[in-house]
């Protein structure tokens, strides 16, 4: 399969319990969407594999989702996936509503102020239960910049840049 064309949507962290169910880190919500019998792949899982995963149940857990996939049998098998990241077809997302974005579409984006001064680039997104947080790396340093309307202005997705306006103190 051609990797550019998969998406992450999770990292598994670690087992849960004895049959096999891993605990997962969803980036954004498309993990928590899932329904039984769909689909995933797991990479590099030993020597550059692809182990396709076939969702039997998921649930959340806080902010985290317990898994059970139809092959994995036990925890040593579930065990061996700790610490790889989950991913599905970009094909197979749905599509977001104008003005919404996927966190791969924004992680990498060329940070500029509404006067063109860049600022940095964007690495990271914080999913605080609430408003997420961009962070910036602006030459080594972690510029924390919260994802609002009246702080992000426009996000220029084929231009690779995300146009903010910073409140007073962050500048």
């Amino acid at each position: 399969m051609d990797r550019s064309g998969l998406v992450p949507i999770g990292r598994i962290t670690k087992t849960h319990g004895v049959r096999g169910a891993v605990k997962i880190f969803p980036y954004g919500d498309t993990l928590r969407e899932m329904e039984p019998g769909e689909k995933l792949v797991c990479l590099d899982c030993e020597e550059g594999s692809e182990l396709w995963l076939t969702v039997i149940d998921l649930r959340a857990q806080k902010r985290a989702c317990i898994a059970e996939f139809e092959e994995l049998q036990g925890m040593d098998e579930a065990e061996r996936l700790a610490g790889h990241e989950l991913f599905i077809p970009r094909d197979r997302l749905p599509a977001l509503p104008e003005g919404e974005y996927y966190h791969f579409q924004l992680i990498g984006l060329s940070v500029v102020t509404k006067d063109g001064v860049r600022i940095g680039t964007l690495r990271g997104i914080i999913e605080t239960g609430g408003t997420d947080v961009y962070a910036v790396d602006c030459d080594g340093r972690e510029l924390l910049i919260p994802a609002v309307e009246d702080v992000v202005c426009e996000v220029d997705l084929p231009g690779g840049t995300m146009v903010v306006e910073l409140p007073e103190g962050l500048e």
